[in-house]
């Protein structure tokens, strides 16, 4: 029964359409010969009355030569002993017989049409036209079902799709526009305390210059010096952002050996430049094609490295891994690893450690690196394990 179901679920509009005026078709040349034949039993039950009553009549007509030689006739048409109104019903009987055909024929091509736009095109013209109301208000938080399998199906199916996509990118909008602003207010937030001593230095200098001693005020311009250095860094650094946001994946086939190649040399320079030891480990095999942006890929890694080497206590490795899909690095150090807040906040904007007082960075790597994976379709992920383990994710 079921399969018979699907059977019927997967026929198409036109297929359905042919069965229909088939259908219609059958019924109008059935209905057509039933009326026709109903009109002439009628006009036979009225003929077979004049008939039998009228049989014995006769007409009598003289032929041949000689007067008085008469043949009789019997009557064949017995129309002209009618009554007025039978004669009516038995004419216009005969126009009914013939012309009940047509008119059988639009009636039921019309009844037909009706019913299958009823049953088959009225149901999900009424959800996509729903769907494309909801649309147009911007509202996406619903879904779009029809089980059949024909064109309309299909044409639901890719309105469901559209709508999945337009939700997810409206998601994804408004998730950015989150971001932005909490990365403005991150922003405001530390640019705060420099304009702050800045301000408080230049009234400094503005009151009391003249009365004082040039070692104080070489002092006063060096603070403020660092101090709009560290603005123009933090500017620097928003522009590298917002050029980040911009920028488009350029996918370029690349083995996963070559790859490991360029991560291991990365890593020996940055690691060793700190005192720090270094491993990197491909899982898998190296000569697996990978469809990736390397400059982005290697952009995060390097922000991942830096991570680790200023947290570890004597060692950083690194693995690869190509999976599903996906290419997963790995950054893994020996050091305290992460607190609750810090996996939670670590790779938010502007993020630091308790008690970490150097001004050498800004606490953007790891909301840098997040910001990339989800660029080039991936994500990060924070957890411990001897120490902090981060993994960045990308499709491959």
């Amino acid at each position: 029964m079921d399969k018979i179901k699907r059977l019927f679920m997967a026929k198409s509009v036109k297929t359905w359409f042919a069965l229909y005026m088939l259908a219609g078709i059958l019924l109008a040349l059935l209905l057509s010969l039933l009326l026709s034949s109903g009109c002439q039993r009628i006009r036979e039950n009225i003929y077979d009355k004049y008939r039998l009553e009228y049989q014995d009549s006769y007409v009598e007509m003289q032929v041949g030569p000689y007067p008085g030689h008469v043949i009789g006739y019997y009557l064949e048409d017995f129309t002209s002993f009618f009554m007025p109104i039978e004669r009516k019903v038995y004419n216009l009987m005969g126009f009914f017989s013939v012309g009940v055909y047509p008119i059988c024929f639009i009636l039921c091509i019309a009844a037909t049409s009706i019913v299958f736009y009823k049953r088959q095109l009225q149901a999900p013209f009424a959800i996509l036209n729903h769907a494309a109301g909801r649309i147009a208000d911007n509202d996406l938080d619903f879904k779009i079902v029809y089980d059949k399998k024909d064109e309309l199906g299909k044409l639901c199916a890719s309105f469901e799709k559209m709508r999945q996509a337009l939700r997810e990118s409206t998601e994804e909008m408004w998730r950015q526009v989150e971001e932005r602003k909490r990365l403005n207010a991150a922003f405001s937030h530390d640019l705060r305390t420099p304009l702050t001593v800045l301000k408080g230095q230049s009234e400094l200098l503005r009151q009391y210059a003249p009365k004082m001693d040039p070692e104080k005020i070489g002092s006063t311009a060096g603070m403020m010096y660092r101090h709009i250095v560290r603005l123009e860094a933090y500017v620097q650094t928003m522009g590298d952002l917002q050029r980040l946001e911009d920028i488009e994946v350029a996918r370029q086939a690349v083995t996963a050996g070559a790859l490991c190649r360029q991560l291991r040399e990365t890593g020996e320079a940055i690691c060793g430049g700190c005192g720090k030891g270094f491993s990197c480990a491909l899982m898998g095999d190296p000569n697996t094609v990978l469809q990736i942006d390397p400059a982005m890929v290697l952009q995060a890694y390097e922000n991942l490295l830096a991570n680790g080497a200023r947290f570890a206590k004597g060692a950083v490795a690194v693995s690869m891994e190509e999976r599903g899909g996906y290419l997963y690095l790995t950054v893994s150090d020996d050091g305290e690893g992460f607190t609750e807040k810090g996996l939670e906040d670590a790779a938010k904007p502007f993020y630091k450690t308790e008690g970490e007082t150097g001004r050498e960075h800004f606490g953007m790597g790891l909301y840098i690196c997040k910001v990339l994976c989800e660029k080039h379709g991936g994500y990060i992920r924070l957890r411990n394990g001897g120490g902090a383990v981060v993994s960045a994710v990308f499709q491959a």
